[in-house]
């Protein structure tokens, strides 16, 4: 981590420090919420616990962006926090028993939207142009991230019977999200491995576990059941 000569050596210690510690209990949380039952009392607290925690994550992250002047850092924050979003939103719509879209949601999607769009774009030229580096896996998350917020557009805009299951969507976000926790993770601690295999390997793990979750929990929950 190559740090901009100009910060102050104190702040940029104490906002790592708070990124580091919130992005421990992120993984917890998110852990957490992964084994317990869902919709228990216990999957609810790691949840809430995983959302806080991701929110002081994101936060974090966009001043130690700008003193390691590290885009990537900063795009890859932008995308792990919407997929968060998107999964609190799920939940927090249901519960208030919301129909129609509202300008939070407009906002959050769209932000991802645009901004997936730059990662995107700023990745594919890398790549071509060289040194590609890390540049496969902007263009990637940044995929992702603009078809979630598509998906999520068309979803909101559509009639409630004809939306996907309530518990598909926060399963995908969620699962999303966490997925690029892990990525994250395992991307500063297992500095051996490739860079590549680092960015990129806990999604390839991760979805067909999340399809899986998908899967099992429609059962549950009831197809009927609509956001």
């Amino acid at each position: 981590m190559v740090v901009d000569p100009s910060a102050d050596a104190t702040a940029f210690v104490a906002v790592l420090g708070v990124h580091v510690l919130a992005g421990v209990a992120a993984l917890g949380g998110g852990a957490g919420a992964i084994v317990t039952r869902k919709g228990g009392r216990r999957h609810n607290a790691a949840g809430k616990l995983y959302v806080l925690s991701m929110a002081v994550v994101v936060a974090t992250a966009v001043p130690l962006s700008v003193w390691t002047t590290d885009p990537f850092l900063l795009a890859i924050a932008v995308f792990s926090g919407y997929l968060v979003f998107g999964g609190y939103r799920v939940v927090a719509r249901r519960r208030a028993g919301q129909t129609a879209p509202t300008a939070v949601d407009y906002a959050g999607h769209g932000t991802m939207a645009l901004v997936g769009t730059g990662m995107v774009a700023w990745g594919g030229w890398r790549t071509v142009a060289g040194p590609a580096g890390l540049a496969p896996a902007l263009v990637v998350f940044g995929g992702i991230g603009v078809g979630f917020a598509a998906l999520s557009l068309r979803t909101l805009r559509a009639p409630p019977a004809a939306r996907p299951p309530w518990v598909t969507m926060h399963i995908g976000y969620m699962g999303g999200g966490f997925i690029a926790t892990v990525t994250a993770a395992v991307t500063v601690n297992l500095t051996f491995l490739p860079p590549l295999l680092r960015w990129l390997g806990p999604t390839a793990v991760g979805v067909p576990l999340i399809v899986y979750a998908v899967g099992a929990y429609e059962q549950r929950f009831g197809t009927a059941k609509r956001t």
